[in-house]
């Protein structure tokens, strides 16, 4: 199965919000199996990382559920935080490469 890795940057919580609520919202929303979530801090920027798979299909189909799902569980953390830069990565042949 095809692997993604979802990086959001993440401002400022919303009101009558918790930190706990920003990776449940983003793993929530995206409807794919979950591999691993994380939150590092990037030059001062907190940022969650998820990792999901999505059935194997052909590439071009594989990416479009990747990149629907992402859109996805960004829209559900904008509705907990402020959110900055997002990026999807898939991994091919053990190098995360961005999908632009």
């Amino acid at each position: 199965m095809p692997s993604y890795r979802l990086e959001i940057e993440i401002g400022d919580l919303l009101p009558g919000r918790s930190p706990e609520q920003v990776m449940d919202a983003a793993v929530s929303a995206l409807g794919h199996h979950i591999d691993a979530t994380d939150i590092t801090v990037v030059a001062g920027t907190p940022r969650i990382l998820v990792r999901f798979t999505v059935p194997a299909s052909s590439g071009y189909d594989e990416d479009a559920a990747a990149r629907t799902a992402s859109r996805a569980s960004r829209e559900a953390v904008d509705t907990v935080a402020t959110t900055g830069r997002y990026r999807l990565l898939r991994r091919y042949r053990g190098t995360w490469v961005a999908l632009g």
